[in-house]
């Protein structure tokens, strides 16, 4: 008496595809947000009133909507809030959040979609700050679920540049 039969055998495949797809169907639903920067950042400095020792950094969106949100799930998801930290040579700094014009949270990005931001960071830093040019900061968002997603930022846009291959195969 064979205890593989032919129905087993079917049964098992037949498990192990049902398995898979349910694995890659939670892979899609689990919250995943991808940030990229689509314009510069301008970098100002404001004397604080009263405080001689520090001075106020704002650094905002130069275009409305200058950072772009990925939405990589197949549910939606919302940026409730989120989290500055300017990279300094001494330490990292902690500071506030804010947004451009009437473009505030909560962000709602749909479902395998994306949507355009301008958010901005303000930062308590010494009265001898100078800002760089190749300056860095990071943002933690937050999303309804709890989830958190981080991305390091430049003062200038990165730039990409297609390949000459492309460009000729288009010409």
């Amino acid at each position: 008496m064979s205890f593989i039969t032919p129905e087993l055998i079917i049964s098992g495949v037949s498990l192990a595809i049902t398995l898979y797809f349910w694995l890659v169907k939670a892979s899609n639903e689990r919250p995943n947000l991808e940030f990229f920067q689509l314009s510069n950042f301008r970098a100002t400095l404001r004397s604080v009133p009263g405080q001689a020792d520090s001075k106020r950094l704002c650094i905002s969106q130069m275009d409305t909507g200058g950072v772009l949100v990925v939405n990589q799930s197949t549910r939606q998801d919302s940026v409730v809030v989120f989290d500055c930290f300017l990279k300094s040579n001494d330490a990292n700094i902690r500071g506030d959040w804010g947004f451009t014009g009437e473009d505030k949270p909560p962000w709602n990005v749909g479902p395998q979609s994306t949507i355009a931001i301008s958010p901005a960071c303000f930062f308590e830093v010494p009265a001898q700050f100078k800002i760089p040019d190749d300056m860095t900061f990071k943002m933690v968002f937050y999303t309804a679920s709890g989830t958190q997603f981080s991305h390091t930022f430049t003062k200038e846009a990165p730039r990409f540049q297609a390949d000459e291959d492309d460009s000729r195969k288009s010409a």
